[in-house]
């Protein structure tokens, strides 16, 4: 198994893309946390991607635009004894609004969770990834990274940051044998977008526009995700990987 005797750590792990991850990254053998706001929500996804109930999938409840609940966080892994081999920043947030009207309130929480939240987890593991001498960091961008739409600034602002962010630390950090990372998503068939895919109009100009010609599934995010986890991403840094049908190649 790819990820055997691999600690992981995934904000964003209780549903989609996420959820999808984890529950690859623990099929490659991985003993994973999981990170989510609804600690409900947490718990149940946690107790059904432990399919062979080996207590490897540890929910941690955290706000990760929370400087308090990160730290929080992080002191329970700690004191839980784990060490972090593998962080995949998915946790995330999109709201909507025109641009000329958006609340800096609004415009503040989708950077605190997208950017500043990916920041956080970021620093905190690199203690962790420099006393095991090795680290991978995946972090989940977007096709908002490349290209915008109307409507979602904050989420486009934070998004071209996660990029640029994974090439800051990927410069930064080679020297301590810690690769960065990002896979860009097209769009991809979530729960969150179910509403989006049962609109007829929306769903057809989503399969008009993706050269593959459908919606992607979580799992072929995960697998990317799996790729630059492994060993044989050990000399691939700074590096974006779409899974988007082919959209960014076709603008």
């Amino acid at each position: 198994m790819i990820l055997e005797g691999k600690t992981a750590l995934i904000s964003g792990g209780s549903r989609g893309i996420g959820r999808a991850i984890a529950e690859l990254f623990y099929a490659e053998g991985a003993n994973i946390y999981i990170m989510a706001r609804n600690a409900e929500q947490l718990g149940k996804a946690a107790e059904e991607i432990d399919t062979k109930h080996e207590d490897r999938v540890h929910p941690i409840p955290c706000d990760v635009g929370s400087k308090t609940s990160v730290d929080e966080a992080f002191a329970r892994i700690e004191a839980d004894g784990g060490v972090i081999d593998v962080l995949v920043n998915c946790a995330g947030v999109n709201l909507r609004g025109p641009l000329e009207d958006m609340p800096l309130e609004t415009w503040q929480k989708v950077l605190d969770i997208n950017l500043t939240g990916t920041f956080m987890l970021t620093q905190k593991c690199f203690k962790m990834f420099r006393q095991k001498g090795a680290g991978k960091i995946v972090n989940i961008a977007s096709l908002m990274s490349e290209i915008a739409r109307p409507t979602i600034s904050p989420y486009v602002a934070s998004k071209g940051g996660v990029k640029m962010f994974t090439k800051a630390i990927a410069i930064e950090w080679a020297k301590y044998n810690i690769q960065a990372n990002a896979v860009i998503p097209g769009y991809i068939a979530t729960e969150m977008n179910t509403p989006l895919i049962q609109d007829p109009k929306f769903n057809q100009f989503i399969i008009d526009r993706t050269p593959a010609g459908r919606w992607g599934q979580p799992s072929e995010v995960a697998h990317a995700a799996l790729f630059f986890a492994s060993k044989g991403a050990d000399f691939i840094t700074g590096q974006l990987i779409a899974v988007d049908g082919g959209i960014l190649a076709a603008l």
